[in-house]
Formats: C-alpha cells, sequence, structure tokens
C-alpha cells in the first residue's frame, strides 16, 4: 500500500505533495492548493527539489478529506517511499530555443508507465532538452538530454566556416581552400547550433537521445523514443531484481559494476549489438 504522507521532524505532522506535468500545473489547480494549504496546512507551500507542490504541518487525520477534495479538483498526490519518483523536465522545444526533444512528454510518458512504482530504493529521473543540461540529468538516477547528431551533406557546402565559429567546443574544422569538413566525434556535444546556424543545408542533424545511469552514459546515442523507453524499462528491471534494500543506483553499481547491467539492457534492444 502506498504511503502518500511525508514525514515532519514536527510530531504529529506530515506534508502532502501534488504532482505537476513535468512542471505544469493549471491555475485553477494552484487556487485549489492555495485552498488546501489555508484550510489543512499553516497556510503557505513549499517547491520541492522534483517539481511537485508540497503541504507542510497536515495532521494525518485530515488526509481523508484532502483526498476526497484532490479527486474533485483534478490534483495528483504524489506517494513518497522507495519508489521511482515523478520525473522532472525542463520545457525543451515547446519553449525553449535551444530545446532539441519534447522534454514534458517524455516525462509524462516515463511517470505514466513507472511514476510511483515500489523498488528497492528511490529512483530519480531527469528529462532535459539539450546539452545545456538545466536539469541536471547527470545527478540523477537516470538522465535524458536531447541530442542533435550533425551529418554532412558535402555537394550543399560553400565551406564558410559558420559552423565551425558557433561550435562552443571547436569539434569543427574547415579547410576553405582544400574544401574540407571534419568533424571531431568525441569532441562534440551534440547541441545543433551548427544545423542551425548553417544556411545552405550543408548539413542534417539527426535528433536522438543521450541517456545516463547514475551520472554515466554509456550508451551510444538512441535514436526511437520507443528505444529510450525499452532502455529504462530494463533498467529498472535489472535494478529492482538486484539491488539491495536501500541502495542507490550508485552504489549497485559500485558493489556489482556495469558490465552486466549494459548486457541486460544490450540484450532488450538494438542499438548496441
Amino acid at each position: 500500500m502506498k504511503n502518500f504522507l511525508a514525514r515532519q521532524r514536527q510530531d504529529g505532522f506530515f506534508s502532502i505533495r501534488f504532482k505537476s506535468a513535468a512542471g505544469k500545473l493549471t491555475a485553477a489547480q494552484l487556487s485549489a492548493i492555495n485552498e488546501l494549504a489555508e484550510k489543512f496546512g499553516d497556510g503557505f507551500v513549499t517547491l520541492t527539489s522534483r517539481q511537485e507542490i508540497s503541504i507542510p504541518f497536515v495532521r494525518k487525520e485530515s488526509f481523508a478529506e484532502m483526498e476526497k477534495f484532490c479527486a474533485e479538483n483534478n490534483l495528483q498526490i504524489s506517494p513518497v517511499g522507495t519508489i521511482f519518483k515523478m520525473v522532472t523536465a525542463c520545457q525543451g522545444m515547446r519553449t525553449c530555443p535551444a530545446g532539441i526533444i519534447d522534454s514534458p512528454k517524455i516525462a509524462m510518458e516515463l511517470d505514466s508507465r513507472h511514476g510511483g512504482r515500489e523498488l528497492p530504493c528511490k529512483i530519480t529521473c531527469s528529462v532535459t532538452g539539450c546539452p545545456n543540461n538545466c536539469m541536471k540529468v547527470d545527478a540523477n538516477d537516470i538522465g535524458v538530454k536531447g541530442a542533435v547528431e550533425p551529418q554532412f551533406v558535402r555537394e550543399n557546402c560553400i565551406y564558410c566556416g559558420a559552423c565551425a565559429k558557433i561550435c562552443p567546443v571547436g569539434a569543427i574544422e574547415i579547410n576553405r581552400a582544400e574544401k574540407i569538413w571534419t568533424i571531431d566525434r568525441d569532441k562534440c556535444i551534440n547541441c545543433g547550433r551548427c544545423v542551425k546556424i548553417c544556411k545552405k543545408a550543408a548539413l542534417r542533424g539527426e535528433v536522438g537521445f543521450k541517456i545516463y545511469f547514475a551520472g554515466k552514459n554509456f550508451l551510444p546515442l538512441i535514436r526511437e523514443e520507443e528505444t529510450l523507453y525499452k532502455i529504462i524499462d530494463a533498467a529498472l528491471k535489472y535494478f529492482a531484481e538486484n539491488a539491495k534494500t536501500r541502495e542507490r543506483l550508485s552504489k549497485m553499481f559500485e558493489r556489482l559494476g556495469t558490465e552486466e547491467f549494459k548486457e541486460k539492457i544490450c540484450a532488450e534492444i538494438e542499438t548496441c549489438r
């Protein structure tokens, strides 16, 4: 049975946390939370690191009435404990000029698949729209980052050098005299700026996803969204079967290494074969 009451250090009081749709709540939902905070809390709310709104100083005996009110006002209460936590996300390509992927869509799909799933220890997950990494995916147990892999279309290139100038890491080199274009794939951070700046369609961007486990990126660029979900499904299955009670993902890797983990994931997908 899931627990929805987060303990406080003050005896007899709990916090109630409300899910957002990847950081988005409607004005009506905010108004309803305000009403709850006034009636059942101390008249204020706090924001959690997982893009939830929390009402502290709630009495346990108030929960049933709050739960009924939430059902009537389209509010989802977040469970607490050793679970797959609410997935955080930036707004990605919905509003951000740098956005490469639809971060909220992916976050909500992952939350729909795994949100509240009971596990040996909590799993945090974050989706960030581009290499700017605003959501700090490498600081989560599982992180997804939007990425662009530039592909060179030689017949369109005029070797103007605009792509080399805009590259933030100096991964691209142009030899205008000899008409040579090169990219250092190890240096490239897959930001896609070179693709955007090219006016001659000499660069084609293949959009994909980088995935991080406990801060490590050890899989190649993922091309398909459905493959991304399969990888995370397989990762959570492995974690559920192999982690000790209250052992974080990084600690499991320290104990078991990552080779078997990678093998299990690769058995589910074609990407790393």
